[in-house]
């Protein structure tokens, strides 16, 4: 298997520079100048081509032309990122992020946090629908350093979509396969120094059967619906030059149905409902020329209702997460380095109740320190990260993260990194009446990371070679029937991305390969694949934009009892009209070629499904 894998690295690493090279060979020589900047990467505003770990950007532009519905189809066709799915739209997703599960992988919605406490762990990122969106910053690897616990695998950070320049509305509709409808407007700008922006959105959807009858035949083959009301509302005021106080809030609330998991009568009814929200009072001050200041008090909340009252095993729960954060993060300007150091102080809790009258009340402090250096100094960049984290009961978590990047070329650099992270037991694996154990420690992981940079015109390459390994991994232990730190995980890849523009057409391309291990087993994790590819491209012609999607996702280990799941590949296409500068016709297909697939056992995937809609944006 290592000599399979070594060889696989081998090629893509000769593709990757042949493809750059061949590329470089239709453009100039000069380095690429992107407007577009992030600011997960490090906490401060700088240009993507900049960032030390690997970083990718989906800003609005890529969103509308996907015509994705949710945030898990939009990150499903990026480098690392693999998804599973328990049903139709709206039911139980998990994320893989280089092979870290949900729990390990942050979730930020402008800079707030969404920590999930029950015996998940695992934030509802199915209902997190993209009318809102403006933008997604992905920071794939260790970096806790920088945010704390639950950054193993990454850091997703969502950016809402907010008001600037004159004041101008929007408004979408759409219709088709399973009965389904997609709706939204919103209204934005700015009227001297106030800027707002409110938006609502509502979808709605039949389903389909998404048990497998053949696999589970005491499952209801009915259709399985969803629902979801998705809403984002900001406003800022500059009460003096470098002065802005500001208010953010937005949420959604998906309702849907599902299925028992193999258990129970065809004639069950299975129902359930999420709602995330996000809510933010912040203030932003430039003290001085080169200091500036932001302090913002926010909550991130999830209430998760399981209703399985209409079945042969009647049940019902309900659990409520929420977590209060004051952050203080402050930017030195230092000569050509940038300091950031601040301090966060968030109150994290989860309240639970069921049909047996079993109940979780508990809640816990976290409390942080932090601050990074970086700078360029001619062909040499640096990144260097601390923080420390303590928590209620659990011993506290010192993490680090060094970056240095070396342009030997205008347009090729040379990216190093070592990082370590960490992640809280969530409230529920500590304390939950039958599953909890209150010995749980923290895993911890270090990673290493080697990569390769290509970034000209409009156009970057990245290559990352990454190795990865966890300890005191967090899982439920059938031998005790409760949570344990059971085994120790690794993984180890090369990470492929690559976007850009030739002549008109927008590409992006996007290869994986890796071997998850759980070092007790010395298997492969559940449900990670080796390797994933995706292709997609953007080309206008005229009043027309056609647009395609291609990924694959090689064979992965299920639950034991069965074999791997078979690999799988899917084609969707997208089109667009332009009726007048503000006004566009839609069209897409899912699944063109019809695959039947699953994500996880017993559980088909929506085949073929046609969309049509219609789409107005004021200029």
């Amino acid at each position: 298997m290592k000599n399979f894998f070594s060889h696989k690295r081998s090629l893509v690493l000769a593709l990757a520079l042949s493809v750059a090279s061949a590329v470089s060979a239709q453009t100039t020589s000069k380095p690429i100048q992107l407007g577009e900047t992030v600011v997960t990467a490090s906490r401060s505003e700088q240009l993507l081509t900049e960032a030390l770990p690997h970083t990718t950007v989906l800003g609005r532009d890529l969103i509308e032309r996907s015509q994705a519905l949710d945030l898990p189809t939009l990150l499903s066709s990026e480098a690392g990122f693999q998804f599973t799915q328990n049903g139709g739209r709206g039911t139980a997703t998990s994320l893989f992020l280089r092979g870290s599960a949900s729990l390990q992988v942050l979730v930020l919605v402008d800079g707030v946090p969404l920590t999930k406490q029950d015996s998940t762990g695992s934030v509802s990122l199915e209902h997190i629908m993209l009318d809102q969106v403006d933008h997604v910053e992905i920071v794939r690897g260790n970096v806790s350093a920088i945010y704390g616990s639950g950054a193993v695998g990454g850091v997703i950070q969502i950016f809402m979509r907010k008001g600037q320049g004159a004041p101008k509305a929007f408004a979408q509709l759409e219709a088709g396969s399973y009965g389904s409808t997609r709706a939204s407007a919103g209204v934005s700008g700015q009227l001297g120094e106030t800027s707002f922006f409110v938006g609502v959105g509502r979808h709605k959807t039949s389903g389909f059967s998404a048990m497998n009858t053949s696999q589970y035949p005491n499952e209801n083959p009915d259709a399985d619906g969803y629902s979801n009301t998705n809403y984002n509302l900001g406003l800022s005021q500059t009460v003096a030059p470098g002065h802005t106080l500001g208010l953010r809030a937005e949420g959604s609330d998906g309702e849907f149905d599902t299925d028992g998991g193999g258990f129970g009568t065809p004639t069950d009814i299975h129902k359930g409902s999420s709602k995330l929200s996000t809510w933010s009072l912040y203030s932003h001050n430039q003290l001085t020329r080169d200091w500036r200041s932001q302090l913002t008090f926010s909550q991130g909340h999830e209430q998760s209702i399981y209703d399985a009252r209409l079945t042969a095993f009647p049940y019902y729960s309900e659990a409520v997460s929420r977590s209060r954060t004051l952050n203080w993060t402050n930017r030195v300007q230092l000569g050509a380095w940038l300091l950031t150091a601040g301090a966060e102080s968030q109150r994290q809790s989860i309240d639970t109740n069921d049909s047996y009258a079993t109940q979780l009340n508990r809640e816990r402090g976290v409390s942080s320190v932090f601050a990074g250096l970086s700078g360029t100094l001619g062909a040499h960049s640096l990144q260097l990260n601390l923080r420390r984290d303590g928590a209620d009961d659990l011993a506290g978590q010192t993490t680090g993260y060094a970056g240095y990047g070396f342009q030997f070329l205008p347009a090729w650099k040379l990216i190093a990194s070592a990082s370590s992270a960490f992640n809280l037991p969530p409230l529920a694996y500590l304390y939950d009446p039958f599953s909890g154990n209150p010995a749980l420690k923290p895993e911890t992981a270090r990673s290493t990371e080697l990569g390769l940079q290509w970034a000209q015109d409009k156009q970057v390459l990245r290559a990352t070679l990454f190795k990865t390994r966890t300890e005191n991994l967090m899982l439920y232990d059938f031998a005790t029937w409760a949570f344990n730190n059971v085994s120790n995980a690794s993984n180890q890849g090369l990470e492929l991305s690559y976007s850009g523009k030739i002549a008109s057409a927008d590409l992006r391309a996007s290869l994986t390969l890796q071997d998850p291990l759980d070092e007790s087993s010395n298997t492969r994790l559940i449900r990670r694949a080796r390797s994933m590819a995706s292709f997609g491209a953007s080309l206008p012609l005229g009043q027309w934009t056609f647009g395609g999607d291609l990924r694959f996702t090689g064979e992965r280990p299920d639950i034991v009892s069965v074999p791997a799941l078979p690999a799988y590949s899917l084609l969707n296409l997208t089109t667009r009209y332009a009726l007048t500068p503000e006004l566009a016709l839609t069209a897409r297909i899912d699944n063109l070629l019809d695959r039947q697939y699953q994500t996880a056992y017993g559980y088909n995937q929506s085949g073929r499904a046609a969309y049509v809609g219609i789409v107005w944006s004021q200029k």
